[in-house]
């Protein structure tokens, strides 16, 4: 009996189809009894915006209002002035929808939401009216008010019974995040995990920060301490940054392994203590932070000793490590502070310049031509239909421009809008049952709700799983549309199947389509996020500020945590883009820094940033990976002795801060090779491809 209850969707969830049902009954009532052309739409509209958590049902009820108004605007004003011109009339359509789409692509927050239906609600209200163009005022009135209706009654039902707030499923998935890192960091420290098992961990972890990320931006719309809405994004930017730190932790203690195992030996007791404080539970690690530096302190050399090339590999090491402590420690304490509903004040111990709030990437390249392809799927669209003469053919022009604008933003959208056709086509049969079963039978609006109450209660509780959104979101929206419920019944067949079966058609066109116009997917997108990365790395020799230098950092940080999905949806491995993103970072630290250091050494650094931005010039120049030349690793050492010299003078903080970057930056380039250290000789010392000195 258990295995069988556990395929049901859980208690919470069905409380959700239950209000959800109840709310969409409720607009409808409203909507005939106000004797609205389309009452249906009110209905839909619930189920559109309806979500099992307050915060997002609060934000997609208001950007929904805020996007009808803008197509119904923009509809009042094309379809007079193109009324006589259908052809420019589907023109104007198509670059409104293209435009909206391409600046809804430019917003990673729920507002994009305001323009992408901005976009197609003018096809929505503005093709139906075109043979009566002095009807187009009145259908964008009636379609805003029944939106109106139906957000309304979404948004009270959803607050008044059993709401759901965010910031405990956040927390959640929070937790998932931390049960992944935990595994991660440990095989790092233990010196034992594989590389299959590490990229199935950072896969995960990059998975979770994913659903993450949307949870952060709701949190305000359910009213969220400030506090708290502050410590979820000071966490997901503490989450971005521990990967690359791990990994560079995992690369000093392979290079202390390799190189110098006694002194490897000589901090195991430290990474012992990190590893029984990663491996904690997380509401039992109070104290261990001071604990873990203080050991550290105890076997971390001083600067004078790392004229040793050992004692600068234990020395890089240790400084790797405590990075990762800082980090860890701030993420444990963001996660006490959320669970306390942003009232425990919080400390940051990661401090690092690089820090800022969320400066997100876009391919922007990408972007216009998935909307310049919409763009043309509209016009050839609408060229069909008016060619054909189609009464109801507008309905396909609808939803071909619906799906396109919908799945934009995926690198392969066909298989997506594949299932928008299946899950269409099958809402037309369902419309068709109960417009010419069901319906001749009912005799009143109570029977109506029990008619519709079995299937919408079941099929919408499936709505709130993500696995089984969007064909239960298509079938109760596209069916309850189809239906066209109104004051009195008045169907037929012919009509029914004329004026519904346009939607499926243009859908079919929509992916066929999409299948000619964009035959890539992540390996493209991949590629480009990639060379995007070379790009920017190059680009770092040239002068600029502090402040444009952390943006770049923030920045390409959020582009690996896109790279990195699409590289193991295409069996690529991920710990080389991780790689590329240490070599940046490395680099900005120099940069960071140099201003502290003396002339001399500042001029070295310098040939240090221009031979890697020549090198990654010429990575993207051949379009593909190059391995790093002798004259590369050769000037990083000219660096690593120039650094010798500064130790005991005002700079050495600086210099030890770049020492580390310097290490790290070989470390990146040439893994498994010994860090950058001060030589006692000052011979110029020729490297192989693996890094060792010839």
């Amino acid at each position: 009996m258990k295995g069988f209850l556990d395929g049901f969707p859980p208690g919470r969830d069905w409380f959700f189809g239950v209000r959800t049902f109840a709310a969409s009954m409720l607009a409808l009532y409203i909507a005939l009894l106000m004797q609205l052309p389309r009452p249906y739409w009110a209905m839909a509209t619930v189920y559109i915006v309806a979500s099992p958590f307050v915060g997002p049902t609060s934000s997609k009820a208001l950007y929904r209002a805020i996007g009808t108004l803008l197509g119904a605007s923009a509809a009042v004003f094309l379809v007079p002035l193109f009324s006589q011109t259908p052809e420019l009339l589907s023109i104007a359509v198509a670059l409104w929808t293209g435009t909206m789409l391409f600046m809804s692509l430019q917003l990673r927050t729920a507002n994009s939401y305001v323009l992408m239906l901005a976009g197609y609600t003018l096809p929505l209200i503005a093709l139906p009216t075109v043979n009566h163009p002095e009807t187009v005022f009145d259908v964008a009135y009636s379609r805003t008010l029944e939106i109106l209706l139906g957000i309304v009654c979404a948004a009270v039902v959803g607050s008044l019974f059993w709401p759901r707030r965010l910031e405990p499923a956040l927390i959640n998935a929070a937790d998932t995040w931390f049960k992944d890192a935990s595994r991660y960091l440990d095989g790092c420290l233990a010196r034992e995990a594989d590389p299959a098992s590490i990229g199935a961990l950072r896969g995960s972890m990059v998975g979770t920060f994913a659903s993450l990320e949307p949870m952060v931006g709701q949190l305000p719309h359910e009213g969220a301490h400030t506090h708290s809405v502050r410590y979820a994004q000071e966490l997901r930017g503490r989450m971005i940054h521990l990967m690359p730190t791990a990994d560079a932790l995992d690369d000093a203690l392979t290079a202390l392994e390799r190189r110098a195992p006694e002194q490897l030996r000589l901090i195991q007791p430290v990474l012992d203590q990190a590893r029984a404080w990663v491996n904690a539970p997380l509401d039992e690690a109070d104290g261990s932070w001071d604990a873990l530096w203080l050991a550290v302190k105890r076997v971390e050399p001083g600067p004078a000793a790392l004229s040793d090339s050992r004692l600068a590999l234990r020395a890089n090491a240790l400084y790797r490590l405590g990075e990762w402590i800082d980090l860890w420690q701030d993420c444990l304490s963001l996660r006490a502070s959320l669970l306390a509903g942003g009232t425990l004040p919080w400390r940051a111990v990661y401090r690092h310049w690089r820090l800022r709030r969320l400066s997100p990437y876009f391919d922007r390249g990408l972007m216009l031509y998935s909307a310049a392809s919409t763009s043309v799927a509209i016009c050839i669209a609408s060229a069909g239909w008016i060619l054909l003469g189609w009464t109801d053919g507008a309905s396909a022009v609808i939803l071909a421009a619906v799906a396109c604008s919908f799945f934009a933003a995926m690198d392969d959208p066909a298989p997506q809008i594949y299932r928008f056709f299946f899950w269409t086509a099958v809402s037309v049969i369902l419309a068709g049952v109960y417009l010419f079963w069901v319906l001749p039978m009912l005799s009143d609006f109570p029977m109506l709700v029990l008619a519709f109450a079995v299937p919408w209660i079941c099929i919408g509780t499936l709505t709130a799983q993500p696995k089984f959104f969007l064909p239960t979101l298509l079938t109760l929206v596209n069916t309850a549309s189809f239906i066209s419920v109104q004051q009195t019944y008045d169907a037929d067949f012919i009509g029914f199947a004329n004026a519904n079966l346009a939607g499926p058609v243009g859908l079919l066109f929509a992916f066929i389509w999409t299948l000619i116009a964009r035959p890539f997917g992540a390996e493209l997108a991949a590629k480009r996020l990639t060379h995007s990365t070379w790009r920017d790395i190059a680009s770092l020799g040239e002068r600029s500020t502090l402040a444009a230098h952390r943006r770049m950092g923030v920045r390409m940080l959020d582009r690996l945590m896109q790279l990195l999905p699409r590289l193991a949806q295409t069996g690529q491995d991920g710990s080389v883009a991780l790689r590329e993103l240490r070599v940046a970072l490395n680099l900005l630290d120099l940069l960071a820094y140099l201003p502290r250091l003396s002339p001399g050494t500042q001029h070295e650094i310098r040939e240090v940033i221009e031979a890697v931005g020549a090198h990654f010039r010429r990575c993207v120049a051949a379009g593909e990976r190059l391995v790093p030349p002798d004259a590369l690793l050769n000037t990083l050492g000219r660096a690593g002795r120039g650094l010798a010299v500064e130790q005991g003078e005002p700079g050495e903080d600086a210099a030890l801060h770049v020492l580390h970057a310097l290490s790290g930056l070989r470390l990146a380039l040439m893994p498994g090779t010994e860090a950058v250290s001060p030589r006692e000789d000052a011979e110029e010392v020729p490297y192989g491809i693996d890094g060792a000195p010839l």
